[in-house]
């Protein structure tokens, strides 16, 4: 499992954020969809990076994945192209693994897998992995085993939008709070203030 985990934000259904989440994606996306995006992660980590860092017990990432699509989707991740070279760090060839079950909403051992050649680079390093949506959590934690079966000492999360369903009880108190008190880029959450 991730060693930290950081959502930036809620995504609530029917607001900007998650919207910008989903159209991220389409095959010719809205610009200012990428731009925000893009320019949420920038800023977060360039914020809050040192706040992961301390999280993770002081060993700053050397290498950096995105969580794949297990839904087919040719090419690079979206989220991994939006992001291009920007991190300075090397990325890593997270893929879907042999028998992918792109619907299940549970932690599979076997969902993600790694070449032999980013298998042993991986060993004894932290890892920045990033993902734009967290629904469950089984998809980033999936990836996380991944990264640590094949010896990664530190794995740190990185969540663009934490998904929030307005429906479910459990969630009215967190979205009432939310409304109270919008969303700023200067909290940490690592930080509650």
């Amino acid at each position: 499992m991730a060693d930290v985990v950081a959502p930036i934000s809620y995504a609530h259904a029917h607001e900007q954020h998650m919207h910008d989440l989903r159209t991220y994606k389409w095959r010719t996306p809205p610009e200012i969809s990428r731009s925000r995006l893009l320019s949420l992660l920038v800023v977060f980590l360039a914020d809050h990076g040192r706040c992961l860092v301390e999280a993770a017990g002081g060993t700053a990432p050397s290498a950096a994945a995105v969580v794949p699509s297990t839904k087919g989707r040719p090419g690079l991740h979206p989220l991994r192209t939006l992001i291009g070279d920007r991190l300075g760090l090397p990325w890593l060839p997270l893929a879907p693994g042999a028998r992918p079950d792109g619907q299940s909403r549970t932690f599979q051992r076997d969902r993600f897998g790694l070449n032999d050649r980013a298998r042993e680079w991986v060993e004894g390093r932290t890892v920045l992995l990033i993902d734009d949506t967290w629904t469950t959590g089984s998809r980033i934690q999936s990836a996380s085993h991944t990264l640590k079966a094949a010896g990664a000492a530190k794995v740190v999360a990185v969540v663009l939008g934490r998904r929030v369903n307005p429906v479910w009880d459990e969630w009215r108190p967190i979205l009432q709070k939310v409304r109270d008190e919008p969303f700023r880029m200067d909290d940490c959450p690592f930080h509650i203030r």
